[in-house]
């Protein structure tokens, strides 16, 4: 039964990677852009691509959990590491991301009685280092985590 818990887990890996990808290709496209209605569509494809991340990382913790349930792992120190920098960079990225992206789109749409932001604005708003900030700690994350789980230290 393990190899097939580890299966769900890549499985899982693949579909989060490849959506999350789709969302981080948006957040520097969109940088560059100067129409609003352009940067709410794809606003819009990474909102959809981010229900699709989130199927991903449901089968990648449920595949990982029960493959280390299935051979007795969780007394290893690589799991718990695992677990650890997962909810580290989890809320991270939560926290760099989320309150500037939800942000622009009420920008956009001009919410709470407010007028919808002008071009100026949001030439200015966009010029932002959060994609990279984003990336360096999504791919720091991923980085460990794979060290974690090739070499399984501890």
């Amino acid at each position: 039964m393990y190899q097939w818990f580890v299966f769900i887990h890549l499985v899982g890996l693949v579909l989060f990677l490849m959506a999350h990808g789709t969302s981080a290709f948006i957040a520097f496209r969109i940088r560059g852009l100067r129409d609003a209605a352009l940067v709410s569509e794809y606003l819009t494809l990474s909102l959809m691509a981010s229900r699709a991340m989130y199927v991903g990382l449901l089968l990648l913790l449920i595949g990982g959990a029960a493959a280390a349930t299935a051979n007795d792992f969780w007394t290893k120190p690589w799991v718990w590491g695992s677990v650890i920098v997962l909810l580290a960079v989890l809320t991270a990225m939560g926290v760099v991301a989320a309150g500037y992206y939800y942000k622009l789109r009420d920008l956009i749409a001009g919410k709470d009685g407010q007028l919808p932001i002008d071009q100026e604005a949001l030439v200015a708003y966009l010029d932002s280092r959060r994609p990279e900030a984003l990336t360096a700690i999504g791919l720091g994350g991923l980085i460990v985590l794979v060290w974690l789980m090739v070499l399984k230290p501890g």
